[in-house]
């Protein structure tokens, strides 16, 4: 226009696909032989309905939580049965009562509409992916925090450090939830890591989940751990800390000491596998599993580094 500006034209699956409409203003960065254009809103998936009668209650927290990562802006929740089967407590339980437990880990979704076989579940909040950076932050040093009370508990056998990892669980959860969401609905800016990080995000979660069990496993075997197996846990906590060093600091010399601590931890299960309690070493197995999944993340974060 003018021979000062060009034309190009939007394929108009991809404006449908973010509903993008006349006036709406578009980021546009330039990077060498190519230009990126982006804007700030998500995919729109607005509305699903889901029948939950028979399911049990992990069950339907899953179920939930899946719909709200995909990036769903409102849910209707029926079923015919009142109570579901909580299987670790051995017990029924209302439905509408998990469903409302749930949603408090979910944020910006609030129960809006609740009968008694049906309720709405919507997104009342405004979201950006520019919240995504400072909300990973946030999950790493919560994550570190846990592993760092579970060996501070079973040290000093502080049963109450251990007992309060459970809320860290949920608070972190909900973290995570909500970073996979923001991806799921807007991507990362830069695009190629997307993908990476939702890669990440997933085996932080299982991290979590991993030293919550440890946690109530020590709660319910209620002995002293042997010294040897304090050690173990304080491999776990220092490659924790070493990932998260690693993530935000990339050094490709780093992972050499986090794969010497598991090598270290794998050669001291092996020796301790007839000197402790078999439930002690079933644990202490589970926490291996995190060494595995820093291992795995480790590839995730070298992927996505640029030269």
């Amino acid at each position: 226009i003018a021979n000062s500006t060009q034309l190009i034209s939007l394929p108009r699956k991809w404006t449908q696909k973010y509903n993008i409409k006349k006036g709406d203003e578009l980021e546009i960065e330039e990077g060498g032989n190519k230009l990126t254009i982006r804007i700030d809103k998500g995919v729109e998936l607005k509305s699903k309905e889901i029948d939950v009668t028979e399911l049990d209650r992990t069950t339907i927290l899953y179920y939930l939580q899946s719909l709200y990562r995909m990036g769903y802006d409102e849910i209707h929740v029926k079923f015919q049965n009142l109570t579901t089967t909580h299987f670790r407590e051995g017990k029924e339980i209302s439905v509408l009562k998990v469903i409302n437990q749930e949603v408090t880990r979910l944020i910006g979704f609030e129960v809006i509409q609740q009968k008694e076989n049906y309720c709405l579940i919507k997104d009342i909040s405004t979201s950006s992916i520019k919240e995504f950076d400072n909300v990973l932050r946030r999950i790493f040093l919560l994550i570190s925090d846990a592993n760092s009370d579970l060996l501070r508990g079973t040290k000093e056998k502080n049963m109450k450090l251990i007992e309060n990892i459970e809320e860290k669980h949920d608070t972190i959860t909900k973290f995570i939830s909500y970073c996979s969401r923001l991806l799921n609905k807007y991507g990362y800016p830069d695009a190629q890591k997307t993908i990476a990080l939702y890669h990440i995000i997933a085996d932080l979660d299982k991290v979590i989940d991993v030293i919550k069990n440890a946690g109530r496993d020590i709660l319910r075997f209620r002995h002293d751990l042997n010294g040897k197996s304090i050690q173990l846990i304080k491999l776990v906590d220092d490659n924790i800390r070493l990932y998260s060093e690693f993530f935000y600091k990339f050094d490709p010399k780093k992972p050499v000491q986090m794969y010497k601590n598991r090598n270290d931890m794998l050669d001291l299960l092996f020796q301790l596998k007839n000197k402790i309690p078999a439930e002690e070493l079933v644990t202490l197995a589970k926490m291996e599993h995190i060494l595995e999944l820093i291992t795995d993340m480790q590839v995730a974060r070298m992927g996505f580094e640029e030269n």
